[in-house]
């Protein structure tokens, strides 16, 4: 069981490096070649973190994140919340991730009846570590969310759809 989840930690680690080093923000050349790109039904409407600047010793950092589903939900479905938090360098980072199943379909009908969209608020903790857990040094980091709509597939969830990645800025310090 350890094995498994240190080949996990090392395998995110890897792709959010991977991801961090192509070129743009991953997409391909043919849609930036469109003029006007129709945004997701998935949003990402705001990213707070909070305290700003962040005291390592002190608490833990709080990233409040509100999501705006679409309007139809596929049976069974997943949100899963994805934020990467990288140093300068790009040589200290850290993957937080949430994972939850929107089964409220009471709500979502709801919401349409009202012709307003279903809005999530998600909330993810940061201890101030880096992926080998070691406290990361004072500096501005980075942070990139982005959030997917998840169905069970045969053999483990598919990504129905990814929002667009919404990106920030924050202050860390040791003391």
């Amino acid at each position: 069981m350890k094995r498994r989840r240190a080949a996990v930690q090392a395998l995110s680690v890897v792709v959010a490096l991977w991801c961090l080093t192509g070129p743009g923000d991953g997409s391909s050349h043919a849609a930036k070649a469109k003029a006007k790109a129709r945004p997701p039904d998935l949003k990402i409407l705001s990213v707070d973190p909070a305290p700003l600047p962040f005291v390592v010793t002190e608490q833990t950092l709080t990233l409040t994140i509100m999501v705006e589903l679409p309007r139809t939900l596929p049976e069974e479905a997943l949100l899963n919340v994805t934020t990467l938090i990288t140093s300068p360098s790009k040589s200290s980072i850290r993957v937080l991730e949430s994972r939850q199943p929107l089964t409220d379909k009471t709500m979502t009908d709801a919401a349409i009846e009202n012709g307003s969209p279903r809005r999530i608020e998600i909330v993810q903790l940061w201890d101030g570590t880096d992926q080998t857990k070691r406290v990361v040094p004072d500096g501005t980091y980075d942070y990139q969310v982005q959030a997917k709509l998840m169905v069970p597939g045969k053999n483990g969830p598919l990504t129905r759809e990814t929002s667009w990645k919404r990106r920030g800025s924050l202050q860390v310090r040791e003391r």
